[in-house]
């Protein structure tokens, strides 16, 4: 088995993709059954599931401060697409075993033979208040056919991935990068029918390097988002997800020009009050306007720094969010 990895820089960009060449299902972690409001709720993501440890779903919708993007009770972290990321620990420094690992069934099986291009988004994020010390290295993914499972606590009759030093594709490089996504990738050729897709740390800790931050303290943790598999390397290696914004835009709002330059527009087909606010790419907030009641509101951009633009705007219990580019 031959490992090739990259890691890459990632700002945030509007592009567009072709979702059809990616076997990931829901890869951006965006279509949910509820927003998450504590701990562990991977469950109310479609498709993925915990294979090993308790991983944390983050989305836009969450609980202001605790479990909602760009902030939460880990940081502040813009997703690198969409409104929604997983968190989870990917080291321990004395618990194997609270290592963690998310998984999810592709939409089609590996072809034998065939080469395949995988790549996903990861952000290091350290916080005393939660014990997290270091960043590390050996972050990755491994292709299987076999089912894995671990139930919600008290943790019984688990099935983890097995930490055996054998991934498919993984970094060699610490990655301890706090704010700016960066991309792992990789490519394989299938040796079997794969189905699964399983992100993780699969190496034993005397394999592992660590920058030790805060040393009195046990785990790393990282935020993740866009995963992806593709036979088409260009598009694995820059792939974005784009189907947020048809997702989720209400067709009672409209929002334009996009791009802007010194003002954006919002209009309402029908009047009902609504809550805006505006973020920057670093997560700071630029603007917030509560209790808006007009059909047509104009938003001065003059004096905002150009860039990507996150617009949310939350009206009769629903979230709509949406993104302009600045220039």
């Amino acid at each position: 088995m031959k490992k090739i990895l990259h890691i890459i820089l990632v700002f945030f960009a509007v592009s567009e993709g072709n979702s059809q060449v990616n076997l990931v299902p829901n890869p951006s972690f965006e279509n949910y059954t509820g927003c998450p409001d504590d701990w562990y709720q991977i469950d109310r993501v479609n498709n993925w599931e915990a294979y090993k440890g308790s991983p944390d779903y983050y989305n836009s919708c969450g609980s202001v401060d605790s479990f909602s993007t760009p902030k939460n009770l880990i940081g502040n972290q813009i997703p690198a697409s969409g409104n929604s990321y997983m968190g989870f620990i990917f080291y321990s420094k004395e618990n194997l075993e609270a290592d963690e690992m998310i998984g999810t069934q592709l939409s089609e099986s590996l072809i034998i033979g065939t080469k395949y291009f995988i790549s996903f988004k990861v952000v290091f994020k350290y916080n005393n208040d939660f014990w997290i010390c270091c960043a590390n290295n050996k972050i990755g993914v491994r292709f299987t056919t076999q089912t894995y499972s671990f139930p919600p606590p008290p943790f019984v009759n688990n099935n983890p991935p097995p930490v055996n030093d054998i991934a498919h594709v993984w970094t060699d490089s610490i990655i301890d990068d706090t704010l700016n996504w960066n991309t792992i990738f990789g490519s394989i050729i299938a040796d079997s029918s794969y189905n699964q897709i399983i992100i993780g740390n699969f190496f034993k800790n005397s394999t592992i390097d660590i920058n030790d931050i805060i040393p009195t303290n046990g785990y790393s943790y990282y935020f993740i988002d866009d995963v992806c598999v593709s036979i088409d390397s260009s598009f694995a290696v820059n792939y974005v997800y784009t189907g947020i914004q048809e997702e989720q835009l209400n067709a009672n709002f409209n929002i334009y020009p996009n791009p802007i330059i010194d003002y954006f527009q919002i209009n309402q087909i029908f009047t009902a009050p609504y809550d805006l606010v505006i973020y920057n790419m670093l997560g700071q907030q630029l603007f917030q306007e509560n209790n808006i009641t007009t059909n047509h509101k104009i938003i001065d951009t003059s004096l905002f720094p150009k860039g990507i633009l996150f617009i949310t705007i939350k009206s009769n219990n629903q979230i709509i969010n949406y993104k302009l580019l600045k220039q």
